[in-house]
């Protein structure tokens, strides 16, 4: 008996003793604010962070860095890619200006119906996307992990109610740094002017340019509404989020463990949306309750924007990209479009 309870007692003080399994600590970044009932990505990276640990039988440990804190979305990328920040949600544009220009054609105006119909397009199962995703991590190093629809995008000024393409004539409107983007707003008449986020409100306050554009949940984030007069509901673009990982990291990574993180983003993806539908249904409205003047647009002013934008965006991705390319992604949208 007495040597059973040496052995006992033994064990148990290895037991003790025997270290555990340190978690690896990641790390995750973006540009909106600490709040995931108003940020749809603030809301998507808490949700991240809870189920990847806990898909993961807590090996990893993610640490979140809100509203900018590790710099501005070009910093995020660089970051990335050389492999000390393992998660950020960029503006897949960014990424497109920074690295790979196909990656641009996401951003073409008027192609999106709705979030659902983005949803539906833009998974990554779906071949034309997966392939795209694909050659992006070879040619970058980053991969795309999932793209998200952040919000459709309205056209604000100081001074000038538009209301036709015609009123865009001469105006300096900020853009990203996208390219589709900034072609649209030349095929408007605009001079498009790329400014960092993060930047934006004072260039807007002393008038380095007259007006913006950006989903309405951003314009109530970054309180924009109190250095612009007027807002027309275009709807023009829809912002393409994107959570990107190193490429290294991520295949050096065990199969149940990406597996893992996948699952993470599609729960995350859930509250992204959630967020972001109701913002939508409830953004205008706030703009509105901020002394904004909101101009909505009827069908015919809306196809207006539309045939002003649409052959000159489609003209230069031909030329940029290739009419294969151009035409495979067009030909993969047209599968969706009856859809919705």
């Amino acid at each position: 008996m007495k040597l059973g309870l040496k052995t006992a007692f033994l064990a148990s003080t290895l037991l003790v003793a025997a270290p555990l399994a340190a978690q690896e600590q990641l790390k995750a970044t973006w540009t909106d604010p600490d709040d995931p009932t108003t940020a749809p990505v603030t809301a998507y990276m808490h949700v991240l962070e809870s189920q990847v640990e806990r898909n993961t039988g807590d090996a990893y440990d993610i640490e979140l860095y809100p509203n900018g804190q590790l710099g501005d979305q070009r910093a995020m990328v660089q970051q990335v890619s050389r492999g000390s920040l393992h998660f950020a949600n960029i503006a897949s544009g960014v990424l497109a200006s920074l690295g790979y220009p196909q990656l641009g054609i996401v951003d073409m105006p008027f192609l999106f119906k709705s979030r659902a119909h983005f949803n539906a397009s833009m998974n990554r199962d779906n071949p034309f996307i997966a392939k795209l995703m694909d050659d992006v991590a070879a040619e970058t190093g980053i991969r795309i992990i999932s793209l998200h629809p952040y919000g459709f995008r309205n056209m604000t000024t100081k001074d000038t109610a538009v209301e036709t393409p015609e009123d865009m004539a001469g105006l300096r409107m900020r853009t990203m740094e996208v390219v589709p983007h900034q072609k649209m707003m030349e095929a408007l008449g605009a001079t498009p002017v790329p400014i960092p986020y993060l930047e934006l409100y004072t260039s807007l306050q002393t008038g380095v340019v007259d007006g913006q554009e950006n989903p309405p949940s951003n314009i109530i984030l970054q309180r924009f509404y109190q250095v612009q007069g007027h807002m027309t509901e275009t709807q023009h673009v829809m912002t393409v989020g994107a959570v990107i990982t190193n490429e290294e990291w991520w295949q050096g990574l065990s199969e149940e463990d990406r597996t893992a993180i996948l699952a993470a983003d599609a729960e995350a993806s859930l509250a992204h949306d959630g967020i972001g539908a109701v913002n939508d249904l409830l953004g205008v409205q706030t703009i509105r309750d901020e002394g904004v003047e909101v101009h909505s647009l009827g069908p015919d002013q809306l196809e207006a924007f539309r045939a002003a934008t649409i052959e000159p965006t489609k003209a230069w991705a031909v030329e940029q990209f290739g009419e294969e390319f151009v035409n495979g992604f067009f030909e993969h949208m047209a599968d969706y479009d009856a859809r919705f």
